[in-house]
Parts: C-alpha cells; sequence; structure tokens
C-alpha cells in the first residue's frame, strides 16, 4: 500500500465528521417523532354479562278455590201491629175537640181584587191644555195688530219680507209669495194656524219672525 498524505487523512477525518452530525440529527428526530405519536390506551376490562333470570311458571288460580266470607242474613223485623187506644184516651181526646168552637174564622184572607187606575187626565185635554198654555205665551195672539188690510203683502214691509223668507219660508221666495196668497184666500186665523202646523211644523211661534208674519196675518183675518 502506497503511503497515504496528510490531506487524504484530512479529507477522511472531515467525512466521518460529517457522518457523526447527521447521525446526531437524525436521533433527534427519531425523538420527535416518538414524542408526537400517542400512548396507546388502557384496555377497559371487559362489562359483565347479567346471568339471566329464570322464568317462573304462571301460578295457575282459580276464583272457586278461593273462600269467599258470606254475609250474614239479616231478618226483616216485623213491627207491631197499630193497638187500639185505650177506652180513657179516646175519651180525653173526643172532650179536646168538643172545646174547639164551630165559629173560628178561616185563616186564609180573601184576595183583593184592585179595580183598575183610572187616568189622571184625557191624553187629548192634556194636549189642549197644553196648547192653551202656549197660546197664552205667544204675544201675536193678545197684541193689537193694527188697521185691517185687504192683502197681508201690504202689512210686511220689505225688510221683514226679507227677514220672513230667510228664517221661515226656507229662502224660497216663491214659497212665500204662494203661502201669502192662501193666507189672503182664508176666512179665519184658526185655518191658518192648521196650514202652518201642516206645511211648517218646524216654525217656533213665539219667535220674533213668526210674531211680524201673523201680526200681519191677523190684520186680514181678525
Amino acid at each position: 500500500m502506497g503511503n497515504i498524505d496528510e490531506k487524504t487523512i484530512s479529507g477522511i477525518l472531515a467525512r466521518i465528521d460529517a457522518i457523526k452530525e447527521e447521525l446526531s440529527e437524525l436521533e433527534q428526530y427519531i425523538k420527535t417523532l416518538s414524542a408526537e405519536v400517542p400512548e396507546p390506551a388502557p384496555v377497559s376490562e371487559p362489562v359483565p354479562v347479567p346471568e339471566p333470570v329464570e322464568e317462573h311458571e304462571p301460578l295457575d288460580l282459580n276464583i272457586s278455590d278461593i273462600e269467599m266470607p258470606v254475609p250474614p242474613v239479616i231478618e226483616p223485623v216485623e213491627e207491631p201491629a197499630g193497638e187500639d187506644l185505650p177506652a180513657e184516651e179516646e175519651a180525653a181526646a173526643a172532650d179536646i175537640m168538643d172545646d174547639i168552637p164551630e165559629d173560628i174564622p178561616s185563616t186564609v184572607p180573601e184576595p183583593v181584587v184592585e179595580e183598575p187606575r183610572k187616568p189622571l187626565l184625557d191624553t187629548a185635554k192634556a194636549e189642549t191644555a197644553v196648547m192653551d198654555v202656549m197660546a197664552d205665551k205667544q204675544a201675536w195672539r193678545t197684541d193689537r195688530p193694527g188697521m185691517p188690510v185687504k192683502n197681508i203683502i201690504s202689512a210686511i214691509s220689505l225688510n221683514d219680507r226679507v227677514l220672513l223668507i230667510n228664517v221661515l219660508f226656507r229662502e224660497d221666495p216663491m214659497l212665500f209669495q204662494d203661502s201669502i196668497a192662501k193666507f189672503n184666500s182664508m176666512g179665519s186665523l184658526s185655518e191658518a194656524l192648521e196650514y202652518i202646523s201642516a206645511n211648517f211644523p218646524e216654525w217656533d211661534m213665539n219667535s220674533e219672525p213668526v210674531y211680524r208674519l201673523m201680526m200681519a196675518v191677523r190684520r186680514k183675518l181678525s
């Protein structure tokens, strides 16, 4: 074998050191892997299997085999028949009945028949009385109307005509003229009042416009 120079020996040694380092790194890597692997779980003990329960045979019971207590029989008790009262007791009872007077008034009162109540005032008479009271309050019935006229329209001023049309005759001039014409053709004040009641039931007979109209009507019909 030839001589090996120092350079070759140095290279071999360097190679050996590198192999050692690789081995060291390999061991370290193996340790790391072993640390990451989880430990196997402990083996649990087997669960004991319960023993089978022995089945019992069903009991064969018969109702006829059971002795039931028999209730005692209760015999009906016969009541003694009614006995006649002694002669002395019968005589005492007869004396008590003789002492009761026969003319005792009955305790049940006789029903009282109420007579129908008569009305205090006839309805028609009551209405007439109310109308008479209202008539007494209407000034156009008692005040003097003035001189008689042949046409009612002549007794109504121009301003009163406008007032009567707007307030009493529903703002209708034709209705005002027709009503005045009918008043002129009538023969009495009562006839005029019937016409007003039938055609103008909404009028307030105590108002000022009605007073002015009726005073003019009275100058023709009174």
